[in-house]
């Protein structure tokens, strides 16, 4: 029979683990987000499991997945969670109350690279104490579980203690090189990103043939820029290489771009301070746009 221990005895980063990588569904996406390696996280998921006694995710092609046996654990660390994390942003809130500290911001690609990283040096200059983090995810970190402070996100989150702010509407246009021999040949994300507007609108173009595919969107522009394909790109991005050219007419796609923060840190100042600046530049680049 399988020894168990006590209850108390059990680790809460343990399930804190636990809770990641049923929501995360790997090794590797869990590791990035706690920032530990994959090793680190399969030694807290075994111990756990030899805690309870019981096996808590199976491995399966895409990745794990929690067994029967795992679900009334993770309800119960989930009401574990609420309050701790509660507690971790007031805390965080009151400790932040200078303009130092690090400020963790999550948004994707093409956000990182081509609103947020060129105005690092301007905001480093103004505020050296601050250090900023950016983890380019596709999908929505948690800001309620803390996984970041800031998010940029491409629709207005529907439910949660959340505050956003509108930077902009922003146009989709596709962009090839002159020397594009194939008019019709496109590069676009691959199948891993299939609920994107982007992507919905390219798969009702008949004619247009997707010949270099991609989960990121830098070899997509770059594949673009060299003559090899056309691409659907935010106007943003598109007129920052003067080799593309954008096909005339109504831009085939708009999204909206919207800057959110918990509530418990809105007021934090270093947090404050990073919001208002990235949006205040974002919003810039968005005009130029319109």
């Amino acid at each position: 029979m399988p020894v168990h221990k006590r209850t108390d005895d059990i680790d809460w980063n343990d399930l804190r683990y636990a809770l990641a990588l049923a929501r995360h569904g790997s090794l590797s996406a869990t590791a990035r987000l706690l920032k530990v390696n994959h090793a680190t996280v399969a030694r807290r998921i075994a111990a756990l499991e030899a805690s309870l006694g019981i096996v808590l995710f199976e491995r399966r092609a895409r990745g794990y997945r929690p067994t029967a046996q795992a679900q009334p654990v993770l309800q119960a660390a989930e009401q574990v969670e609420v309050p701790l994390l509660r507690l971790g942003r007031l805390a965080d809130a009151e400790r932040g109350q200078q303009l130092e500290g690090n400020v963790r911001v999550t948004c994707t690609e093409g956000i990182a690279s081509h609103c947020i990283a060129p105005q690092l040096a301007a905001l480093r200059q103004r505020w050296p104490g601050l250090q900023i983090e950016i983890t380019v995810e596709h999908r929505s970190l948690s800001l309620a579980r803390r996984e970041a402070d800031i998010a940029i996100r491409w629709a207005r989150p529907q439910s949660g203690e959340l505050y956003a702010s509108r930077l902009g509407n922003v146009p989709y246009r596709l962009y090839r090189n002159p020397l594009t021999g194939d008019r019709s040949v496109i590069a676009a994300f691959d199948e891993s990103l299939p609920d994107l507007p982007e992507t919905r609108w390219l798969a009702k173009q008949k004619n247009l043939r997707p010949v270099i595919r991609s989960n990121s969107m830098l070899p997509l522009v770059a594949a673009a820029r060299a003559g090899a394909c056309a691409v659907l790109l935010p106007e943003f991005i598109g007129r920052q290489f003067p080799e593309l050219v954008a096909e005339p007419g109504r831009p085939p796609v708009s999204r909206e771009l919207w800057l959110v923060l918990h509530r418990d840190l809105r007021r934090t100042p270093r947090v404050r301070t990073v919001a208002d600046f990235l949006g205040a530049a974002i919003r810039a680049l968005l005009r130029q746009s319109s």
